[in-house]
């Protein structure tokens, strides 16, 4: 039963990393979550010299983690313009660290921060007691400064769509709220809204790691996550630790073609789950689908 709930919950988390929106709710009972950062203030010191500078403040959260947060530029181009605030979480190794690995699950739109606190299914005993595990929600996403675009009822009518359009009226509404969606977006949010970019959450990945004490980074990247990983291998060849890369996306296809094969990839995934489960005594499903 246990190894049933680990994969019913990597399920869940590729479908809510798959839909790139995480929706919070205003009046959440968790009390030990922090409200998403509404602004963050700019460090002192030169340039980046003062976001490499801060110092993460960390305190207890959500049964047995640590949480902080930091400041990023909102532009890298002009860091004295203006900061958002990155929200991370991290698990203690159990053993003596060798030094931090980050997790992020993909979307993009996933939070790290919620990816980070299934980490006893994640990752192994061997990493969890060899390396502090972290997490953080990216620019815009989650804990961390966000995006607001639609308002409550908006994001009612776009839960409500057709999720798989089969006539041109469909198809329509769809291409009809995405496009009001980025509008809502740009809105709502027209001093962040154009900074939600790869190379800038790859930027403030670099940031975490410095603040972490890490020399290199170690990262554990799943889906868009790949992209970020190999975006810092990129942009910081010389900072590259440990890597691993799974479910690697290709930059050259298209948002349809990424969504049709990520879609074949699920239905496969879980057809073979439910056939290999049936044949389980202990399978919580119906072979007869009653």
């Amino acid at each position: 039963m246990r190894k049933f709930l680990a994969i019913v919950l990597a399920i869940f988390v590729a479908i809510v990393t798959t839909l790139g929106y995480r929706i919070i709710q205003a009046n959440s009972s968790n009390s030990s979550s922090p409200e998403p950062s509404e602004s963050a203030s700019v460090p002192q010191g030169d340039g980046l010299d003062g976001y490499y500078a801060q110092q993460l403040e960390w305190s207890d959260c959500k049964d047995g983690f640590e949480c902080a947060s930091f400041s990023v530029p909102i532009d890298y181009a002009n860091p004295a313009d203006g900061a958002m605030q990155i929200s991370a979480i991290r698990k203690l190794a159990t053993g003596s660290a060798q030094g931090s690995l980050i997790l992020n699950p993909g979307g993009p739109g996933g939070s790290g921060i919620e990816y980070t606190t299934y980490a006893e299914y994640v990752v192994s005993d061997t990493l969890r007691e060899n390396f502090d595990i972290v997490g953080f929600d990216p620019r815009g996403v989650g804990e961390s400064t966000p995006v607001e675009c639609l308002n409550d009822e908006q994001t009612e009518e776009y839960i409500a769509l057709d999720g798989s359009p089969d006539d041109q009226t469909e198809i329509d509404q769809a291409q009809a709220m995405s496009e009001l969606f980025a509008q809502s977006c740009a809105t709502n949010s027209p001093d962040t809204f154009k900074f939600l970019d790869t190379i800038s959450a790859t930027r403030d990945i670099d940031i975490l790691r410095a603040l972490l004490g890490d020399e290199k980074l170690n990262w554990l990247g799943k889906s868009y996550g790949t992209f970020l990983g190999a975006t810092y291998a990129d942009l910081f060849p010389d900072r590259v630790g440990r890597m691993l890369l799974d479910g690697a996306i290709d930059p050259t296809l298209t948002n349809e073609q990424l969504s049709y094969g990520q879609a074949l990839g699920f239905e496969l995934a879980l057809t073979r789950f439910v056939d290999d489960c049936v044949t389980k005594s202990d399978c919580p499903l119906s072979a007869s689908g009653a």
